[in-house]
């Protein structure tokens, strides 16, 4: 009987290991059942950010170089966020 508290803790985590399966499984088949639509401005807005983020991520490119490609993009960022404004005030 000394080992009781170990008996018992171990049922415990066994019991939450469990719940986390079930839960686990349950929102897999959720997702499986839901249709998710997906626009193309979505898919160009995050090509394009990933496309920045490497752009800064890498050392090879000179500070003058990101500026300029980064003075080119400007006016494509504006547009996601006037695009994204829209789409606010169209669904308010």
């Amino acid at each position: 009987m000394e080992n009781t508290d170990i008996i018992v803790m171990t049922a415990v985590v066994v019991v939450l290991f469990l719940v986390f399966i079930i839960a686990t499984v349950r929102e897999f088949n959720a997702m499986n059942n839901t249709i998710f639509a997906q626009n193309d401005d979505s898919i160009l807005k995050a090509e394009t950010m990933l496309f920045v983020g490497k752009i800064f991520a890498d050392n090879r490119i000179d500070a003058n170089n990101k500026i300029t490609i980064m003075n080119a993009l400007k006016p494509i960022i504006e547009d996601f966020k006037q695009a994204d404004e829209i789409r606010k005030e169209e669904n308010n």
